[in-house]
């Protein structure tokens, strides 16, 4: 078992998809549960991150982003790194219920002197998979006073740790109707 925090990202819009990632069905449960229900037995802190509690109350760690109306990656990274002190956190998106244990650990594993370690496969970095430091709480902020809501941008100033992975399968994000049912016809 993982000490440091995991979060699910939870809070997104949804515009591709059209409705809630999070309640879609995925191997027999909704997505937000079985992503919960998979990560609970790799990290003893679990935690899902969204605007609100659309889950009605059947999650209790929930981190609720500062401003619930406004969407953005940079609100929800601030919101979850200010509940942290002097920590690693292992942020993770609700749709992308494909990434392993073992990817999981490798990059646990990197955690060294960067503040913030991604995955990336080919050309694609996932700012949505990895690990940031509790201490970018205060940068994150900058930028969000700033108007800047890209984690690419943060992740640029900082200078983020990149591990390689090879399988893109495992990288797949269910971000429109087609994704899901790709991704739903391989995994069930």
């Amino acid at each position: 078992m993982q000490n440091i925090p995991c979060v699910i990202l939870c809070g997104g819009k949804s515009s591709r998809m059209k409705e809630d990632k999070c309640f879609l069905n995925f191997k027999g449960k909704s997505l937000v549960f079985y992503q919960f229900e998979r990560l609970s037995k790799i990290f003893n802190k679990l935690f899902i991150s969204c605007k609100n509690d659309k889950f009605k109350g059947e999650f209790k760690n929930l981190i609720l982003d500062e401003c619930p109306n406004l969407h953005s990656p940079m609100l929800a990274l601030f919101s979850i790194l200010k509940s942290f002190k002097n920590s690693f956190v292992f942020i993770i998106a609700v749709d992308m219920p494909f990434v392993s244990e073992n990817s999981i650990k490798m990059l646990i594993n990197e955690a060294s002197n960067a503040k913030i370690i991604l995955a990336k496969n080919g050309a694609k970095k996932h700012f949505l998979c990895g690990l940031y430091h509790s201490s970018l709480a205060a940068l994150c902020e900058e930028f969000l006073n700033k108007n800047v809501h890209k984690i690419e941008l943060l992740s640029q100033s900082v200078g983020s740790k990149f591990v390689e992975f090879k399988d893109e399968k495992e990288w797949a994000n269910l971000n429109s109707p087609k994704d899901y049912e790709e991704c739903v016809q391989f995994t069930f």
